[in-house]
């Protein structure tokens, strides 16, 4: 059976989506103070962090090219950059699309001249062609390593297709402590539908979206007309 990490095992408030769906409520407050918030979705970091330290030390005991890294003492700073990197990650759903943030963090001996930058990506809804989850099954390093994590796929028409019909998807989240409820969030947002006990203010039970086609149509059609009868006007007093 997977490792059940703490934050999953412990019981915590939960949130409507929309209709009976429910999901838990987030943890992460990185976003609290980001304009036209949805919703925060929490990483299960003491699972990702766990799972990702065990695969590369397996890797590097396997791989004998990599062992020259243990002339840079790396092995003994691992642990220490998966966890910088992991807990660096926040992912939210906001107005305008997914937003995912990785926030600045140390790496490699933790140096202050070895620091990373902040990197951020939204991904409008409109884009997306597809989100979809692939769930952990099976190990992932020689039979040796438990693959724990479930891992959401993001694209986009943008997506490249890669070799052996493999796909660089346009976002990829690993260890989401709900991965569904994202999922499911996800494709209520592209309908336009924002989830019960969102930050932004809204009318009750109209959908979120930009003015249609024929509304701006008719807005263009009206400042037409006015214009005429403004030239008009002016043509008659001639």
């Amino acid at each position: 059976m997977p490792a059940v990490s703490n934050l999953q095992a412990e019981s915590t408030p939960m949130i409507g989506v929309e209709g009976d769906y429910v999901a838990p409520a987030a943890r992460d407050t990185y976003f609290e103070n980001e304009p036209n918030l949805i919703a925060p979705f929490d990483f299960d970091y003491d699972l990702i962090v766990d799972f990702t330290a065990k695969l590369r030390m397996a890797q590097m005991a396997l791989l004998p090219p990599l062992w020259i890294s243990c002339c840079c003492c790396y092995p003994c700073f691992l642990q220490k950059n998966v966890e910088w990197d992991t807990r660096s990650q926040h992912v939210a759903l906001t107005i305008d699309g997914i937003r995912y943030v990785k926030e600045r963090r140390k790496t490699c001996c933790g140096l202050p001249c070895t620091d990373k930058g902040r990197e951020s990506k939204t991904v409008p809804y409109d884009k997306i062609t597809d989100c979809d989850v692939q769930e952990p099954a099976g190990t992932a390093c020689c039979c040796c390593i438990e693959n724990v994590l479930s891992m959401v796929h993001i694209d986009t028409a943008s997506s490249e297709v890669g070799g052996e019909g493999g796909v660089k998807h346009e976002l990829e989240l690993h260890g989401l402590v709900d991965a569904h409820a994202f999922k499911h969030s996800v494709w209520a947002m592209k309908r336009r539908v924002a989830p019960s006990g969102a930050n932004v203010p809204m009318q009750t039970g109209r959908p979120l979206s930009s003015p249609s086609q024929m509304e701006m149509h008719t807005a263009l059609l009206t400042e037409i007309r006015d214009e005429l009868k403004l030239l008009n006007q002016k043509m008659d007093k001639k």
